[in-house]
């Protein structure tokens, strides 16, 4: 905004000497269960209008598992043929410990593997993805890896799907995911100010997670700056039928405002400003 100096000197006034979420990460890993698992599950089932299909006869991947609570949750759900991939290391063995834990190994494999390294001698009937989208690197290539291992199946009213749920995008108003960083929230802080101000900051009173990142891309978990209005072209190159495209749904709660929100992503030059999380059902054509 006034440059990477000036931008430094003022936030660093309205930044924590240590992030409050340092804690409350580890807090989350020793929180989990399969009881928090069926809770997020159930909650992107309620966005998606509980179209997200069950079918034990189904292979599923998720893209970029995490601590693998989607995919655990699927198989506690009674689907057999679940694969959870992502590249963290780190989140592959916690994932590996719950799924232990539930007994669900012989429903649940997980790998350590980046989505665009994802083998050609396998093929999946749903592939979901939560949370995943707005942090992987070439979110373009990603959806057209996904799209290469996605089986047609043309026998069955529900194969062939992609379900996704992302967010919050960088250009919306918290989309630079520094959540409580500051003292009180800075909406699009992330586009209004200088980058290397922020990665100044965040090396400097991020702690103890920092990770030295000089952009966010950069991050541990990494910010492609993906647009809206970017991953609405992408689903339209690769061919996919919009089943499902939801903005925003944690507006619901306040109608009013969710009726706003829908109208105000109608216009072009505010749509990639305003679109915090998207939630999708994509099938083959």
């Amino acid at each position: 905004m006034f440059g990477k100096t000036i931008d430094y000197r003022l936030l660093r006034l309205l930044a924590h000497g240590r992030h409050p979420e340092a804690e409350e990460l580890r807090q989350l890993e020793r929180d989990l269960n399969i009881e928090s698992a069926m809770a997020r599950f159930e909650k992107w089932q309620r966005r998606l209008d509980n179209e997200i299909p069950i079918d034990p006869a189904m292979r599923y991947l998720e893209v970029g598992c995490g601590m693998g609570e989607m995919s655990l949750a699927l198989a506690q759900l009674g689907c057999r043929h679940v694969t959870g991939i992502d590249k963290d290391p780190y989140y592959i063995e916690i994932a590996k410990g719950l799924r232990q834990e539930m007994q669900l190994q012989d429903k649940v494999t997980f790998e350590c593997m980046n989505v665009h390294d994802m083998p050609n001698d396998k093929e999946y009937d749903i592939i979901i993805s939560h949370e995943t989208l707005e942090h992987v690197e070439r979110p373009a290539d990603c959806l057209r890896r996904i799209d290469g291992v996605l089986k047609s199946n043309k026998s069955s009213r529900v194969g062939g799907r992609i379900i996704l749920a992302f967010g919050p995008l960088f250009h919306s108003p918290f989309g630079d995911h520094l959540n409580r960083f500051f003292r009180f929230r800075i909406p699009w802080v992330g586009i209004l100010f200088s980058e290397e101000a922020l990665m100044r900051l965040r090396r400097e009173f991020w702690q103890p997670v920092a990770d030295n990142a000089e952009s966010f891309e950069d991050i541990r978990e990494g910010l492609n700056k993906m647009k809206f209005s970017e991953f609405l072209r992408y689903v339209e190159e690769i061919g996919w039928i919009t089943e499902r495209l939801i903005v925003n749904p944690q507006l619901k709660r306040w109608p009013a405002l969710w009726r706003l929100s829908n109208l105000l992503l109608r216009v072009p030059l505010l749509r990639d400003y305003l679109a915090v999380s998207v939630y999708a059902i994509y099938r083959l054509p």
